[in-house]
Parts: structure tokens; sequence; C-alpha cells
């Protein structure tokens, strides 16, 4: 992928960010349809990080594919629990916090983001499907923070240059991965894919996967969200081999 694409899907996803950001001020009431954008976004990540990912990390990163896997998915898990407060896609999750230690926890999140679409741009057939997970993550991610940092008694124009910041990161990670890995052998891009499907499991199974069942009047819907959020990426690579 040439660094003019790189910049054209980073871009995008930044601008899903900076809309994400501006939806709760005027949208905040329809909670059912943020789930539904979650739910979709759980069986996007959760797909691509199975059917895409991990395949192509196995061909390059050999006997590195479980730890690096193993390493996304504790990074995360560590930050999140015991390092930074890191708000889930709900409004009222257990772990829920508010103010910077929100926006710190989901901009780690972003620059992690970055490095996978950084790593993935240098596998052509992955990029593309990378990216659109992660562009159908964003838009809710960045939801999420609005709201909370909103409820915090941020002002709107506060909270949508934070979120801006959050966006921010994304292209940062991508463009600082995708030019340190130009010289290094094969099973270190090998090795930072598996790291990033490492990350997508556990936001898809612990940060976005418990809100299709967290409330009884929809979950049924929220579920055929996620089923079909994971037949898209499957067909994509019945597409793409």
């Amino acid at each position: 992928m040439s660094t003019l694409a790189l910049a054209w899907i980073t871009g995008l996803v930044f601008l899903a960010a900076a809309v994400g950001g501006l939806l709760p001020m005027v949208w905040h009431e329809r909670e059912e349809v943020l789930r539904l954008f979650v739910s979709f976004g759980a069986g996007v990540l959760l797909a691509t990080a199975f059917l895409h990912m991990i395949p192509e990390a196995a061909e390059l990163a050999g006997n590195a594919l479980g730890p690096g896997i193993l390493a996304g998915f504790l990074t995360l898990y560590v930050t999140e629990k015991f390092v930074m407060t890191h708000p889930c896609e709900a409004e009222h999750c257990d772990y829920h916090r508010i103010g910077w230690s929100a926006l710190a926890g989901l901009s780690f999140h972003s620059f992690v983001d970055g490095v996978a679409i950084g790593s993935s741009a240098l596998v052509p057939r992955m990029g593309p499907v990378v990216a659109l997970a992660i562009l159908f993550h964003k838009l809710p991610a960045s939801m999420a923070l609005s709201s909370v940092l909103l409820h915090s008694g941020f002002t709107p124009a506060r909270t949508e240059l934070a979120v801006l910041v959050f966006g921010a990161m994304v292209p940062l990670g991508a463009f600082v991965t995708h030019a340190l890995l130009g010289g290094f052998p094969a099973w270190t891009l090998g090795f930072l894919i598996a790291f990033s499907a490492g990350t997508f499991i556990h936001i898809a199974t612990d940060d976005l996967m418990p809100e299709i069942h967290r409330k009884e009047v929809g979950r049924f819907r929220n579920l055929f969200s996620f089923v079909v959020g994971l037949g898209v990426v499957a067909a994509g690579r019945l597409f793409t081999g």
C-alpha cells in the first residue's frame, strides 16, 4: 500500500472519529442505535482477526504467532484494567469513568489501531479489510468518548477537540509503524499483525460483545447485527482468498 493510500485510509478513520464525536451532541437519545453499531463492529473486528490477520501472520511470524496474539491481548487487558480507565461503548458499564483517564485509555486504543493499519498496509490484500474493521469500530468508540466527556462536564468545543486528538492517534500510529517496519525482517511484520489481532480480539470480546446481551430489549437484534458483521468479513475473505 502506498503512502498516499495509507493517508486516505487513516484520513477516513480520523473523519469517522470526528463525526462520531459530534453525534452525541445532537443525537444522544438513541442508545439502541449505538448498540447496533457496537454489535456490528464486534463482528467485524472478531472476523477480521481470525479470518484475515491470524492466517496472514502465521505465514510471516512462524513460532512468534502465538506470543504475538497473546501479547496484544494482554497489553490491552492490563492497560485497561490496571493502568488506565477505559470507557466501554455503553454509558453505564461497571468500569465506566469520566474525564482525562477516559481520553487516555481510548487514545491508547487509537494508537494501537494505527499500528494495526500501518503493519497490515505492507500486505496489500490485507490492508483494506483491517482498515474497514477499524473504521466500523472507530465511530461508536468516538461516540462513546464524546458522551463520557460531555457527561463529565466538558464543554462541546472542548469535547470535540479531545475527540480530534483521539482520532489523530490512528494516523500517528499508522505512519510511525509503516516507516519503521521497512528494514525489519518478515517475522517482525508477522508479529505486529499477530499483536494487532490480539488487540482486536480483546476489543471485540471484552469491550463490545457484552453489549449484545447487556439489555433484554433488542438483544436478538443486536445479535443479528453481530452476525452480519461476521458475515461481511467472511464474504470478503471468500473474494480475496
